[in-house]
Order: structure tokens, then C-alpha cells, then sequence
């Protein structure tokens, strides 16, 4: 049961993965926090960068085709009592498609969401609620009223018309489709044109199934007796009386409204009966006119799709192109060409941009403010740094220089001469004294160096490895004494507080000395 349990806590927490493809979770030690923030305070909560809520979009991308598709065909088909429609496979089919929309909206109600102003995941069960009842609740209720009602003889006529206007409104699961698409899609690193190019196809596809489906619906339905709004209009009766009396009423049927369907999405003719009333005009042109409206949609996004050539994700394939060449031309060993290519990954976030020239068109108040909300929390971290004057903690904001190290990178070793103190922004590190012992690890937020940027000439006292891919801002000592010049009276301050903390740090590195002379 423990087992169980476990095995389940870690389907529902953060992935390990969403390192990869989220910008506030970029280092494991992020990831831990996440996990244990969840664990400690929302328990029974779906984190919605888990593994679970992953598995359950692929579930309800499968569901949501199959409902558009299966709910057509039913509108189509159900006047026909021979049809494969009303096979016990196609309704338990359509039961199971049912019970998966009615979990999805209690899972939505149990399933975190990411707060883009906000940079942070909500997990609140009352934010979660009013976020879900503020969008998709309505849509995804109505996705919930069962197909089957279609096939229930003896309703009324209004019942009827209430029923067909409830099935419609499944055809909005397709906003639903596109979000989990997209969410699919950014987690399994698809290629941007494979995407866009995939979800013209889709739609495409929908649109032309559904189209064809529901004009054959609508005209046989002005074309019946139970038709009580346009009387005349009945031309089309007896071409579905000659599809229900063939060899193959069903595959006849079917095959009829795909090619007169066809013919009035693409503009090309009414098919073998004109529309001979009012009604059924209109409801052709409704066919034309929505069918010009969805191609619009669909060359906007094909030339979206061109557009992206330019976009900064592009540009990123572009240079990892060049950089492949460039490697192979070299003939750089493999594993060389792998920690390359991590680094441009970690570094850009698969989404070029050339940093120096976008910072030389703002202006120095704008560039202060950049530096400042990406690192005033670390440099405020330093003990000695708290409590520093707006204006010294702006200049010495803006002297750090930002690095990527990758696993296993020495940043800095035992015994050298220390010129700068570092900033890990994401990442992890581990320390290590002169005899080689590791005494922790360092994660984001956190430094280390501060000594050798206070005393001049001293050396390390320890030596700092990667972990994992790290981003550290690196703040060296002739830009830190050019910016506290002006306040002698705060250095030497700094510097006494600089001088205890080496001071117990060179008597732990004795004491693991004495240690380990002594299990000798």
C-alpha cells in the first residue's frame, strides 16, 4: 500500500522533465521545492507539470477526436435503426468516452495551473476552483450529457430539439483539444512546424467530417414530417429515401453526405438536388459562408506558419544547425559536441536572442530595472550585502556577469587565487574542502566565494563543482571595490564580517583534517 501510495505521490508532483521546457523550474533544486511545497501543503493536488496530468491529456486529446467524430456520425446516421450506430459496441464506446469527460471535470477541480503574471504554479483548491468555473467548466459540463439520449424513442419534439442543441455544443471540446494539443506538444519538444502543420490536418479533417455530417442532418430534417418551421421544404426526401432503399443504405448514405457536403464547402455546386426553398438556401449559404470563414482561419494560420521562419525559435534551429556543422567540421569528440549543445539549450531556452544589442536599445533606467529584478534577491542573500544603500546594491547589480556551467565544471578550485564571488541563479553546486570532502551542496539562491572578493590575495579555502547545469552571475573584485569606494565605512564593515567567516571556515577544513588523520 506504502508502495502504492509513493508511486503515486510521484505521478501527481512535478516532473523532473519539466526542467526542460518551464522557465521557473530550469534546476532540481527548484523541482525539490516544488515537490515538497506540494506535499507538505496540497496534498490531494495534481501538479499540472506531472506525469499524471500528461498521461491524462493524451487521454482526453484520443476522447475529444473520438467524441467530434462519433457524435457527427450519430446526427447522421440515427434515423436509421440498421446502422452500426446502435450496436452494443458503439454505445459502450460512447459510455466509456462519456465517463472519461465526467472525470475530467472533477480532475480539473483537484488539478493545479501555472500563473504566467505571477511566474508560479497555483495549487489552491479555492484559486483552482474559480479559475476552472471562470473557463472551461461550462464547456466541459456540457461535453458531459451522454450521445445515447439521440437514440431514446418516444421524446417529444422539444425534447428532441433540446437534445441535438446539448450534442451540438460538444463541438466546442475543440478549444479543449487545442490547449492539451499544444501542452503535449511543448512537453515532447515536437518540432514547431510538425505541430502547426499537425493541427492544420486535425482541424481540417474535423471541420470536413462534422460539415458534411450535419448539412445532410439539417436537410433531411427540414426535408421530415417533423419539421413544424419550413413546411415547403422537402426536396431533398426521396434522395434519402433512394440511399435508405439500397444494397448498402449505411456506406451509401455515408458516402452521399461526404460528396454533397463537399461540394458545398468547397463552393463548387448544391450537388444532385437544388435547394429549393428559403430554408434550404440558407442553410447552404450558412455552409458557404462558414466554410470561407474556417479556410480564412486556416491560411492565417499557414502563413503564421511561414512567418515562424523568422520567429526567435527558428532562429535557435538555425544556429544549432550551423553549430552541428561547425562541430563536425572541427571533428570535436561526441561528447564534446553533447556538453556544446546542453549549454546553448540551457543557455537560450531553444529561443535565440542576442542579448548586448537588445540591452543597447533600451534605456540605462530600463537596463537598471532588468538587472535589478533578476538579481536583487540573490545579492540580498549575502549577509554582508543586506541593508546596502539602494544606489551601492544598483551599482554592484550592475557589475555581475552572467555563466553557464555544466555537470561536473570546476568553477572554482582549492588553493588559487580568488578575484570574484558567485550567484547561483539556477542550479546546482557542490563544495568541497582542500582535503576533498564534499560538505554540502549549494541550490538557487545561494553563493559562495564572498571571501577572496573582501580580502585581497587570499586563497580559496574551497573548491565549487557543478552538479547539474548551472547559471551563476559571477561578481569580480575590481568591479566590487570600484563600486563600495564610496562608502569606506560599509567595507570595513563587510570586511570584518568577511574575516570571522573564514576564520571558522579554515577551522572546520582543520578539524576534518584532524578527522582524517585520525582514521588513518
Amino acid at each position: 500500500m506504502n508502495k502504492f501510495r509513493r508511486w503515486l505521490i510521484r505521478l501527481c508532483v512535478v516532473s523532473e522533465s519539466s526542467k526542460m521546457y518551464t522557465h521557473h523550474l530550469r534546476s532540481f533544486g527548484a523541482i525539490v521545492k516544488e515537490r515538497q511545497r506540494q506535499v507538505l501543503n496540497y496534498g490531494f493536488r495534481i501538479h499540472p507539470f506531472s506525469r499524471a496530468y500528461l498521461v491524462w491529456s493524451f487521454i482526453m486529446i484520443f476522447a475529444i477526436v473520438a467524441e467530434i467524430f462519433c457524435t457527427a456520425l450519430d446526427f447522421l446516421l440515427h434515423d436509421m435503426e440498421n446502422s452500426f450506430i446502435y450496436s452494443l459496441t458503439w454505445v459502450i464506446l460512447g459510455i466509456i468516452i462519456d465517463v472519461i469527460f465526467v472525470l475530467n471535470v472533477l480532475m480539473c477541480f483537484f488539478t493545479g495551473y501555472y500563473d504566467e503574471p505571477k511566474q508560479e504554479v497555483v495549487l489552491d483548491s479555492k484559486q483552482i476552483a474559480l479559475q476552472y468555473l471562470k473557463t472551461f467548466f461550462i464547456s466541459d459540463l456540457l461535453a458531459c450529457c451522454p450521445r445515447n439520449l439521440l437514440y431514446c424513442i418516444g421524446l417529444s419534439w422539444a425534447m428532441k430539439l433540446l437534445v441535438h442543441t446539448l450534442c451540438c455544443t460538444k463541438y466546442l471540446l475543440i478549444i479543449r483539444f487545442h490547449k492539451h494539443f499544444k501542452y503535449c506538444a511543448e512537453i515532447l519538444d515536437v518540432n514547431y512546424y510538425t505541430y502547426m502543420i499537425t493541427l492544420v490536418v486535425v482541424f481540417t479533417l474535423l471541420y470536413w467530417h462534422v460539415v458534411c455530417c450535419m448539412l445532410k442532418f439539417l436537410r433531411h430534417r427540414l426535408g421530415s414530417k417533423m419539421n413544424r418551421i419550413f413546411l415547403r421544404a422537402r426536396t431533398i426526401t426521396h434522395v434519402i429515401q433512394e440511399e435508405a432503399s439500397s444494397s448498402n443504405p449505411v456506406l451509401n448514405t455515408v458516402l452521399g453526405a461526404f460528396y454533397r457536403g463537399s461540394l458545398i464547402i468547397y463552393n463548387s455546386s448544391y450537388g444532385k438536388v437544388l435547394p429549393a426553398t428559403e430554408a434550404e438556401i440558407l442553410l447552404v449559404w450558412f455552409g458557404w459562408y462558414a466554410s470561407s470563414l474556417f479556410f480564412i482561419y486556416i491560411l492565417a494560420i499557414i502563413m503564421e506558419i511561414m512567418k515562424g521562419k523568422t520567429s526567435a525559435s527558428h532562429k535557435y534551429v538555425e544556429m544549432e544547425r550551423q553549430l552541428k556543422d561547425y562541430m563536425r567540421h572541427k571533428q570535436l569528440p561526441m561528447q564534446m559536441r553533447s556538453r556544446i549543445l546542453i549549454y546553448y539549450e540551457f543557455r537560450f531556452q531553444k529561443s535565440y536572442f542576442r542579448e548586448n544589442e537588445i540591452l543597447d536599445t533600451i534605456s540605462e533606467q530600463l537596463r537598471q530595472e532588468i538587472n535589478m529584478h533578476a538579481c536583487r534577491k540573490l545579492v540580498e542573500n549575502v549577509i554582508f550585502f543586506r541593508n546596502l544603500p539602494i544606489n551601492l546594491l544598483v551599482r554592484i547589480i550592475s557589475c555581475l556577469r552572467i555563466e553557464v556551467y555544466l555537470v561536473n565544471d570546476i568553477i572554482i578550485k582549492a588553493n588559487t587565487p580568488g578575484t570574484s564571488m558567485y550567484f547561483i541563479s539556477t542550479g546546482t553546486v557542490a563544495i568541497y574542502t582542500k582535503s576533498g570532502k564534499e560538505i554540502c551542496h549549494l541550490e538557487d539562491g545561494s553563493h559562495f566565494g564572498e571571501i577572496a572578493l573582501i580580502i585581497k590575495g587570499t586563497l580559496r579555502t574551497a573548491s565549487v563543482i557543478a552538479v547539474e547545469v548551472s547559471e551563476i552571475y559571477r561578481l569580480d573584485q575590481k568591479d566590487f571595490v570600484k563600486a563600495i569606494n564610496p562608502y569606506p565605512d560599509l567595507l570595513a564593515n563587510i570586511q570584518h564580517i568577511a574575516a570571522e567567516r573564514m576564520e571558522v571556515a579554515s577551522m572546520l577544513d582543520d578539524y576534518n583534517k584532524k578527522e582524517h588523520s585520525t582514521k588513518r
